[in-house]
Formats: C-alpha cells, structure tokens, sequence
C-alpha cells in the first residue's frame, strides 16, 4: 500500500466541517508600478492555535483584458518557504526590477488575461508569518486548511471574485500544495464547509514534486537520457535509487530524505563531471554562480525591504526573505508524503489538471513528471498511457510536446528550466492561455 496512512489523515481532515469566521484583515491598494490595474495586497489571517493566527500576505493584480470576467488564479512558488514574490518579478508576474529600483512592465504577465494572486504561503514564507512559532505548519493537512480558509476568506472581503472560475498553479514544492489544497476545495465544496462554493476549474503543476518513489527513478532516466551519464553509471544509480525507494516505504522519513538525496547529489555530480562545470540544478546548461538558489534574486530583496514599498504593502515592520529556512526545516518531514494519491480523485470528479516540466531541469525533471503521471491510477490512466506525444507549436515554432487524455495534460517544454515562465515567457502564456480555455496542445 502507497501511503496509506497520509491520505487516511488527509481524507480525515477535509472530512470535518469547518467554522469560518472573518478574522482581521490589513488589506491595502498599493498602486505599485506602471501597470494601469487594479492592485490588493496585505494580510489576511488564518487557523492558528496558540496566538492570534497565522497571517498569509498576498499580492493580487487584476486583469489587463476584462477583470470582471477573467478567471481568477492563485500562484504558489513552492521551497518549501521559499516566497511568490519570486516568481511575482522573475517569472509570470507583471513587473520586472531595474538596477534603479524602478518597475518595468512585463509584456507576458499571467495577468495578461487573469487576474492573478501571489500568496507567500505556508505562514512565515516571504512576508507572510506567525505570532508563535507553534502555528508553523508541519503537513499538507494544514496547509490545504490554511488556504482553504485564505480562499473563503478572500471572497468575503472581495465577493465580486466568487463567481470566476478559479485556477491553483504553482511550481517545485507546490507540487505538493497544489494537488492538496485542490483535493480541500474539492471536499469543502462536497461537505459545504464555508460559506462560498469555490469555483475551482483546475489546477496546473510545474516541475513538480508530487510522488517522491515515482520520481526518485527520474534522475538516472533522465540523465541516461540527455547523454550527462553512462550506462554504467545510470546501473550504480539505479541500485542505489532501488534503495532509497525502499527506505521511503519503510524507513523514517529522515533516514529515507538522507539516503535518498545522497544518490541525487551523487548522480549531480556525474552530471557535473560530463559538461565540465558545476551545473545548475534548476538548467543544467548554466553553471551555478550563485548557490544555493544558483540565481541572483537581490534586486528583490533590495526592492522590497524599500520603506516605502512596504508601506504601499502593508508589510511594515516584517522583512521578506527569498526562502524561509525555519518554515523549510519544519515542514521537511512532509517531502516524502506522497500527493499524487489525491490526483485521480480530482480527474475523476472533472477538474483539468496541467502538469508542465521545462526540460533542462534536474531538480524536478520531466522523466520523473512522465513517471509520476503514467503510474497513477485514474479512469483515464489507459487512454493517457496509449497517447503518443505531439508537437506544440507557438508562433510556428515547436515549442515543446505534449499528451492528454480526458482531463490531463504532461507538457514538455522545450529550451527551459526550473521555472518555465522566466526562460519562455512567450510560450509559458500561450500555455497558460490554452489551459484556461481548455484548448489543446496539438
């Protein structure tokens, strides 16, 4: 039995209805940059069991087209810990940071047709935190709860967005949160446990870490693949990666994450040794420069700890860091659970699920998407299976492959990495423009 005993207690929790009550709120309209939209950002406040809550903040900017109609999305950057205001100004958000400071105007902005929120989740990620240090989440459990309660209490203090139809999307880490956080809204809706039916319509994972035994397999196929290891090396890999699945189903999650990621770091190395540098793990075809982020994210660290910006925020007096590593060791005994298990329930009850890998990513590659999404058993697992791959083309150009089935689609996309809006911003808004509209790939 593949962990069993998660999706028992997951299954466990959602089951409960649960009394929403609006808490307080500091909610402010920063008018931040040139894009002539609508803006909300600040805190709205959860769960919490020991003080006053946990205080989620989040940044939302409407759509350019039609925010009245436009569906709404709900970004994750995943760590865990580490905060959406990364992705917000490096990847799909509107703005981008000039050496001065000033914001400049991102043309491929998600919220180019969607009206979109960057939330800095679980509590303490980014500028979001806690009054204790108790309310620090430890599982998937409680952070589909928190923002459960984040989504009901959103659309109390903004109704005129409960009818859009909702989209969760987020990437690495919230491979995890994404899937859990939709199979909460799914049973919420079932059990009516808030006082708003969420109108969620799918959910999109990118790179993803979503079934650890089924995509620890992913680094040696994947590196056999791309001609970074030899035979002989992908046959030590695969003992050891033999190993590690084993310790995941029978062994203390710290025993299995220590072994586990021995064999990634090892065959890193194997990859290392081949290109002749130290490689990228989020784009093997970059050298890693900057560890351990290997990125230069600065300028947003510079940017937002601007008085005045957090002023605008809301945020005054709570500092924003890149990646949250108290929130990142606390929630570390939740990476081996496995979230796929929650999966085939949302196909089957019809939600559309987007899982998207850029192909030069080690980190959470693609072979180890294409494992993950080819184990799982759901009512379209054969027809998914039996699909070849085809061509997606964007402006006439091939810009990556994909397969669906009914409701899921596995794209490949070509000549990026870890975080796919920053290397493609062009086809990354196709993709998401074809996944809003339920347009195919081919």
């Amino acid at each position: 039995m593949k962990y069993v005993l998660a999706v028992l207690v997951l299954a466990l929790a959602i089951s409960c209805t649960v009394g929403l009550r609006l808490k307080d709120h500091d909610i402010h309209e920063p008018h931040l940059g040139p894009d002539n939209v609508t803006q909300y950002s600040g805190y709205i406040t959860v769960n919490g069991s020991y003080d006053n809550g946990n205080h989620l903040f989040f940044w939302m900017f409407e759509s350019r087209s039609n925010p009245k109609t436009d569906p709404l999305i709900i970004w994750l950057t995943g760590g865990p810990g580490c905060s959406s205001l990364m992705a917000l100004f490096f990847e799909n958000g509107p703005y981008t940071i000039n050496n001065d400071l000033s914001l400049k105007i991102n043309p491929y902005s998600w919220n180019s047709f969607a009206n979109v929120i960057f939330v800095d989740q679980p509590a303490g990620t980014g500028f979001s935190y806690v009054d204790s240090t108790f309310d620090y989440v430890t599982s998937e459990t409680q952070v589909a709860q928190d923002m459960y309660m984040f989504i009901q209490e959103f659309y109390q203090l903004y109704p005129k967005y409960s009818k859009l139809q909702l989209f969760i999307l987020g990437e690495s880490y919230a491979g995890h949160y994404v899937p859990a956080i939709s199979y909460r809204i799914m049973q919420g809706n079932q059990n009516k446990d808030g006082p708003f039916n969420v109108p969620l319509v799918g959910l999109g994972i990118g790179n993803g870490w979503v079934d650890p035994a089924a995509q620890y397999p992913g680094y040696a196929s994947w590196a056999l693949q791309n001609d970074l290891i030899n035979e002989a090396e992908y046959t030590a890999d695969m003992a050891a990666i033999e190993t590690c699945e084993g310790l995941i189903e029978n062994a203390p999650w710290m025993v299995a994450f220590y072994e586990c990621q021995l064999t990634v770091e090892a065959i890193l190395a194997e990859v290392g040794v081949t290109v002749g540098y130290v490689p990228n793990p989020y784009n093997y075809k970059l050298a890693c420069d900057n560890p351990p982020l290997c990125y230069d994210f600065s300028l947003a660290d510079k940017y937002l700890a601007q008085p005045s910006v957090q002023q605008a925020l809301g945020t005054t007096g709570h500092d924003w860091t890149e990646c949250n590593m108290e929130v990142h060791t606390i929630l570390m005994a939740d990476w081996m659970t496995n979230l796929e298990t929650v999966v085939p329930g949302l196909l089957n009850g019809q939600y559309r699920v987007l899982v998207y890998s850029g192909v030069l990513d080690f980190i959470c590659n693609w072979a180890g998407g294409e494992m993950w999404t080819t184990e799982m058993p759901w009512n379209g697992q054969q027809q998914f299976n039996s699909t070849s791959y085809v061509d997606w083309h964007v402006s006439g150009q091939v810009a990556g492959q994909a397969r669906s089935a009914l409701n899921l689609t596995f794209l490949k996309v070509n000549n990026a990495g870890h975080m796919v809006p920053m290397d493609q911003p062009v086809n990354a808004l196709d993709m998401l423009k074809r996944f809003l509209n339920n347009q195919p790939f081919n």
